[in-house]
């Protein structure tokens, strides 16, 4: 029984993995400071993430299963005891001591953070599996269950089990421990000789720069090119070739899932119309093409760009304000597609899919974690004694090129200003 790392690298963004090691039998204690890729070899060791290169060869491994950091992510019964036999486990193996049976008829999403944790945990050691990969186990969990947790892991007398984890107090006999630095892994005691930064792979990835510098010229842009677009079909077209113009080279769409979700509210009333009563293909290209243009504001955007500009338009105070509930929006749009991605993940760690019968829980899970993160802003707002305005400089690094699109993005708008 072994798992078997070879050769992977996996890249995002600017950040390099690339890890060669064995997995024997036994526990192994993987510590290492946040970002330098706990989460991500995890992931990759449990396939549910792909390396760029190398392989991950499991060899006598029968049965495997990974607890995520956030246990929300897991949650698709509308009970507890529905919880528990969602996993494949026969709610009489929980022990009572680590999840009351006065539990079994809650609904999980109503749990605390820390009974969400000893659910799951109690699900996937019910389930005895050859690899066991943890991540940030202990993380919401008492000191008492922090022990529990421990025992747990030390009575596993076979198969392999992984730990990845910040915590430093109570911890697990373990026959490995490991550091991650830099996206590498290393024997512990040596990693107090590797400086920070040292040892990081040189990469060839460059991110892409915004198509704008200044978030004002292409709030106007999209602006111009979404009423040109909506008002004739020749218009739409002209949007089309601009983006194609001044994105060239720097296209990025968001998730197909995505795009074919919003492509099927346009596409359906489009079919419907043309059926009926005629027009519905123009309304369905014109309707397309904005769609399009705002998948690509949503690429383009950049963190801070919405302070900058109603604070730039408004009074200070109060533009300050909107600003920043503007730019907490966008990054909860930005964070529902984590969030989605993570909840996906998760479901296939019990072999489910979003779909028909997931649908409705997955969704409810999404907005809560939503309503609680919100929530979680608020409060931290009021401790640090905001009641409202600030002041902030706004920075619009400005370039020729900005004006210039900006200035092309007039003529599908004239162009359909002048077919009426």
């Amino acid at each position: 029984m072994k798992v078997i790392l070879e050769d992977i690298n996996f890249q995002q963004g600017t950040f390099s993995l690339s890890v060669n090691y064995s997995f024997l039998p036994g526990t192994y204690l993987i510590t290492g400071p946040i970002g330098s890729g706990k989460s991500t070899l995890s992931l990759i060791l449990s396939g549910h993430l792909r390396p760029d290169s190398g392989k991950v060869d499991k060899t006598g491994i029968t049965s495997e299963a990974i607890s995520l950091q956030f246990p929300e992510y897991h949650i698709t019964g509308a009970t507890v005891l529905e919880e528990i036999r969602s996993w494949g486990v026969d709610p009489d193996m929980i022990e009572s001591a680590i999840l009351p049976e006065t539990l079994f008829m809650r609904d999980p999403l109503h749990l605390s953070r820390g009974e969400l944790k000893r659910l799951s945990l109690a699900c996937i050691f019910a389930k005895e599996p050859d690899l066991l990969i943890l991540d940030e186990p202990f993380s919401s969990l008492d000191t008492e269950m922090k022990q529990w947790l421990c025992t747990m892991i030390e009575s596993r007398r076979s198969g392999v089990t992984i730990i990845f984890t910040h915590e430093r107090e109570i911890l697990p006999k373990s026959g490995f421990h490991l550091s991650m630095r830099n996206g590498s892994l290393y024997p512990a005691d040596a990693v107090h000789g590797i400086p920070e930064g040292a040892g990081e792979k040189s990469s060839d990835f460059e991110e892409k720069p915004p198509v704008f510098g200044d978030g004002r010229l292409r709030l106007l842009s999209v602006i111009l090119l979404s009423l040109g677009a909506f008002l004739s079909i020749g218009g739409a077209i002209l949007a089309l070739l601009w983006w194609f113009v001044a994105c060239w080279r720097r296209w990025e769409i968001p998730d197909w899932h995505l795009i074919f979700v919003l492509g099927m509210l346009i596409l359906l009333p489009a079919l419907v119309t043309e059926y009926f009563t005629g027009g519905g293909l123009s309304y369905g290209i014109r309707m397309g093409v904005i769609l399009f243009i705002s998948f690509w504001v949503y690429t383009d955007y950049r963190g801070g760009e919405m302070l900058d500009i109603f604070v730039w338009a408004g009074k200070e105070r109060k533009g300050f304000d909107i600003g920043l509930a503007a730019e907490m929006a966008m990054q909860g749009i930005y964070l529902a597609g984590s969030d989605l991605l993570q909840i996906r993940r998760a479901y296939s760690i019990k072999g489910l899919n979003i779909g028909v019968k997931t649908f409705i829980p997955a969704s409810i899970s999404l907005l809560l974690m939503h309503i609680r993160r919100s929530d979680e802003t608020a409060r931290l707002l009021a401790l640090r004694g905001f009641n409202g305005g600030g002041t902030y400089a706004p920075f619009f690094p400005g370039r020729k090129r900005d004006s210039l699109l900006t200035l092309i993005a007039i003529i599908p708008l004239f162009y359909s200003l002048l077919s009426f």
